[in-house]
């Protein structure tokens, strides 16, 4: 793996686990009532994503860079997590992120 491949993937790494736990940290705020900044922050970061990933044909422009330079597989997923769940994080994420926005526009206006 080439140096430049290694940094990407650090970067990607880095990234996965952010948004991973911010979209965890919003979806527990949000069903414990415990709304506050922060939450507002992570939210922005999952949205950011996911307008990252819809630009991009649902596939992270990360794994793209990666694999332009040489990577076998640009993901990153696949490093932390067994194949059978790597294989199913967009829809686990998606339910999670909907469920998220339900639980966060039900506090909103409750």
């Amino acid at each position: 793996m080439s140096q430049t491949v290694f940094y990407i993937k650090v970067v990607h790494s880095f990234l996965f686990f952010l948004i991973g736990i911010s979209t965890v940290y919003v979806f527990v705020t949000a069903a414990l009532d415990l709304v506050n900044t922060l939450t507002w922050w992570a939210l922005g970061i999952v949205i950011v994503e996911l307008i990252a990933l819809l630009l991009n044909n649902w596939r992270c422009p990360l794994t793209d860079l990666a694999e332009q330079q040489g990577a076998e597989v640009g993901s990153v997923a696949d490093l932390f997590l067994p194949a059978w769940l790597s294989d199913r994080l967009f829809v686990i994420f998606g339910i999670l992120f909907t469920v998220t926005c339900l639980l966060l526009a039900w506090r909103l206006w409750a």
